[in-house]
């Protein structure tokens, strides 16, 4: 497998792992163009309502990426077929998960850790990598991470094999380096000045 192959499935596990409900970052891939991409939520901010990049804001993004990022998102915005959301791991997953690490431990303090910090609860486990990491002992936390990875690589493969996505026709479009957004709040779309007629401690009202 060539290392572009392994950075794919790399990106494949890193958008799988992450919390089912975060909206900070959302993967994807486009089987038109046959290229993984990922949205950030921020980069929402630069649109206006009918998602075109609004008047009032500048971005470092290039032109060419821009161009795409609000292309793609106006894709995923009509449900566009061709866009493929890249499935997370559920509660219920990551419950199942740390409930067979926590059966199969040869070490009942460390068992009784896990069961009581995470599946003796209601709450969801949003995000993968425990607390438990860092106050286990090493062995453990080595077969943890090796498992959890075993986990994740194979969803991302389930995920390629159920959409016929051949790897070594495909590649990430990387937007990571660029991104920032700024807003003028002193002007309105239409270039005019915006004018406050509250008092600072107002602003609440």
């Amino acid at each position: 497998m060539s290392d572009m192959e392994n950075q794919i499935l790399n990106w494949l596990m890193i958008g799988i792992s992450q919390s089912p409900n975060s909206l900070n970052e959302s993967f994807y891939f486009d089987k038109k163009e046959e290229k993984f991409f990922s949205i950030l939520v921020t980069d929402y901010f630069m649109l206006d309502e009918n998602l075109d990049v609004a008047r009032d804001t500048t971005t470092t993004y290039s032109q060419e990426s821009q161009d795409q990022l609000v292309s793609l998102i106006k894709r995923i915005d009509k449900n566009d077929r061709d866009i493929l959301c890249i499935p997370r791991l559920t509660h219920n997953e990551r419950r199942k998960i740390l409930s067979y690490i926590s059966h199969n431990l040869d070490n009942e303090q460390e068992s009784e850790k896990i069961e009581s910090l995470y599946l003796n609860t209601t709450n969801e486990l949003t995000y993968f990598d425990k607390t438990f990491e860092v106050e286990s002992l090493p062995e453990i936390v080595i077969n943890w991470n090796n498992f959890k990875d075993r986990i994740l690589l194979s969803k991302a493969e389930s995920f390629l094999n159920l959409n016929a996505i051949n790897l070594t026709k495909t590649s990430i479009m990387d937007f990571g380096s660029e991104g920032n957004i700024t807003i003028n709040l002193k002007e309105d779309g239409e270039g005019n000045e915006i004018r406050n007629k509250k008092k600072w401690w107002e602003f609440w009202k």
